[in-house]
């Protein structure tokens, strides 16, 4: 009660003071609730103050939702709130994602799709939360996409890119029904290939486990009833997929990617292995011999092969990061390599279905 009554005296002030008010003045009340709801460990009790004060919090949403200070501050409250409270928080829990996905449309911060990837965790499995979970799912991403153009626009807004696959990759994992068969899927897939080369560590692994956690689902008992769809979306993509992910492999990307993308090769040659090999061969076929020798290539494809027939990631990583290596032994190679797979420039659009 004495923190909220510290906010409502800065509210109290008028419109004008709270916009005015260093966001300092409202993070160091709004981070001692953060600590009230991550340390008291009674959901119904939290839950109730959480309700009752809602109208609080959500004026200085509503004030301050330009201010990425104090959002950051307040979306990692309500985190702590919905990670205690669950199921206890009631119809507060809908407002709180009506707020989040209105602002985020106007004010493009990160900390809301933050937010909303831990009520996903939550809530996602919740038959009663499907409807609005639905809504902000599609809110959240048809908006992102707009932002996360071309890879010029990943590298303005890494933190956008990041906290978006992080919440894709939780929707795979805890609610796949409101987010697979939705036409937002697809549109993520091709989002993903156009920032994926981003030199930014956290936000490209954020899309490289979105990709792979793509082609696990295809090849999961559980997502036996999404292969289809997946099959199609990755198939029609597939020859420009493989194309970046081997760029990445052979120099796009730093080398402290590799494993990552190791695994995503891994996991793209277990669910679609004839159609990689084929993708494969064609991709190193457009390199010069002076970069890649015939034996090279021909080892490559062995790992392609190897990595379909159930190898293990630890036993791959190795032999991707010979080709890796023999791909970047010095600037002029690898300044072929990227020239012949020009992974930058790659769009991938889909040819309109005709009826």
């Amino acid at each position: 009660m004495p923190i909220i009554n510290s906010l409502q005296e800065i509210i109290q002030q008028g419109e004008s003071a709270l916009q005015q008010v260093p966001a300092r003045h409202l993070t160091v009340h709004i981070d001692r609730l953060s600590t009230i709801f991550s340390n008291v460990k009674l959901p119904e009790v939290v839950a109730e103050a959480v309700n009752r004060y809602w109208p609080t919090l959500k004026i200085i949403f509503d004030h301050r939702a330009w201010d990425t200070r104090t959002m950051e501050s307040l979306c990692r409250s309500c985190k702590f709130a919905v990670r205690t409270c669950g199921r206890s928080m009631g119809i507060t829990i809908g407002a709180m994602l009506l707020e989040i996905q209105t602002l985020y449309q106007q004010h493009n911060q990160s900390c809301f799709l933050y937010l909303s990837s831990e009520v996903i965790k939550i809530f996602g499995s919740d038959p009663s939360c499907a409807s609005y979970l639905t809504c902000l799912i599609q809110t959240l991403f048809n908006h992102t996409i707009q932002l996360l153009r071309t890879i010029q626009d990943f590298t303005a807004r890494p933190d956008i890119a990041d906290d978006c696959f992080l919440l894709a990759s939780r929707c795979i994992r805890y609610c796949p029904d409101l987010f697979v068969p939705t036409e937002i899927f697809p549109r993520l897939v091709d989002c993903a290939m156009a920032g994926v080369t981003i030199q930014h560590r956290e936000a490209c692994k954020s899309i490289l486990c979105f990709l792979s956690d793509t082609f696990d689902l295809a090849k999961s008992p559980e997502g036996e009833k999404y292969r289809d769809l997946i099959n199609t979306i990755v198939l029609q993509r597939g020859a420009t997929l493989a194309r970046i992910m081997i760029a990445s492999l052979t120099g796009a990307l730093p080398s402290g990617r590799l494993e990552e993308v190791s695994y995503v090769l891994l996991s793209l040659s277990r669910a679609f292995g004839g159609n990689m090999l084929n993708w494969t061969r064609d991709c190193i076929a457009l390199i010069p011999p002076q970069a890649l020798t015939d034996s090279e290539r021909s080892r490559f494809l062995t790992i392609i092969s190897d990595a379909s027939s159930g190898s293990s990631l630890g036993s791959l990583t190795d032999r991707f990061a010979e080709i890796s290596e023999v791909c970047r032994r010095n600037k002029a190679v690898q300044d072929i390599v990227q020239a012949a797979l020009q992974p930058h420039d790659l769009a991938f659009m889909v040819a309109p279905q005709h009826s």
